[in-house]
């Protein structure tokens, strides 16, 4: 490809850089370490104190990830940068993260009295009363304000939805669900046939809450080919999509869950 788009020279040039996995590693590491460097010297000259977010999480090879980023004054301009992501190899209680960010904030010159707030997440080691990550960390410096995940609690209030918007929020999921898993050919060709502006419909998720929104936006716009689509086949909430207040139930949930992703995808 270098001797295609650079001629000869540049490919004997390219070819002379090692590039075996060891080495692409250690580059990578020597880069990292400078970067983590560079930012940890932008937090001990801040003039002011920064602000930590914590996120605990779990990959994809059921590994509990804790991920902190940062929010700091630097030359009279707020930034946010990662600060750093280590895994919790044996438990994830609220004194094995604290352990952790303490050995982070030792091994870099860093103390919780240059720290003003903290928000953590959703976890349960970061929400309980007593044992709960804020607490320890304001047992060590009062001064450091506790705050938790506006994001998280938007999820979370979204799970004590009324009871007349949980029904029909719970009938538009079975719906979805029973087209795409028994019959998500026979609904896209009936969309086909009436020219339809979408010809799927979104799969829902509890995990990602983002898919509600998207979900509940899909269906009311779908809703003249679902109503049909669902009558053919004699569907259990055929006659839902034809109940005008169930329409109007389901326009304001679409509305809400999309005002609340914008919210989130914006933040």
């Amino acid at each position: 490809m270098a001797n295609i788009m650079l001629r000869k020279e540049a490919e004997v040039k390219l070819s002379q850089i090692p590039l075996s996995n060891d080495t692409i590693s250690d580059r990578i590491e020597d880069m990292s370490k400078d970067i983590l460097a560079q930012v940890v010297a932008d937090l001990i000259s801040s003039p002011a104190k920064f602000s930590l977010q914590l996120d605990e999480t779990t990959d994809v090879s059921n590994l509990s990830q804790l991920a902190v980023f940062m929010r700091y004054a630097n030359d009279d301009v707020i930034k946010e940068d990662f600060l750093f992501c280590k895994p919790l190899a044996t438990t994830t209680k609220a004194a094995d993260v604290k352990k952790l960010v303490d050995n982070f904030f030792k091994g870099n010159s860093l103390s919780w009295d240059m720290v003003s707030a903290v928000c953590s997440d959703r976890a349960s080691v970061m929400l309980a009363r007593k044992f709960s990550f804020g607490v320890l960390v304001k047992a060590d410096a009062p001064h450091i304000i506790v705050t938790h995940c506006i994001l998280h609690r938007h999820a979370l209030a979204t799970k004590t939805l009324p009871p007349k918007l949980t029904n029909v929020l719970k009938i538009v999921v079975e719906c979805v669900n029973y087209i795409r898993t028994s019959a998500l050919r026979l609904f896209s060709e009936l969309c086909k046939e009436m020219g339809s502006e979408f010809e799927v419909l979104l799969y829902h998720s509890n995990i990602r809450w983002l898919s509600q929104g998207q979900v509940l936006n899909r269906v009311f716009a779908m809703r003249v080919e679902l109503v049909l689509f669902l009558q053919e086949h004699k569907h259990c909430h055929a006659d839902c999509f034809k109940n005008f207040e169930f329409i109007l139930i389901l326009a304001y949930l679409a509305e809400i869950f999309a005002t609340l992703n914008h919210l989130h995808q914006k933040m």
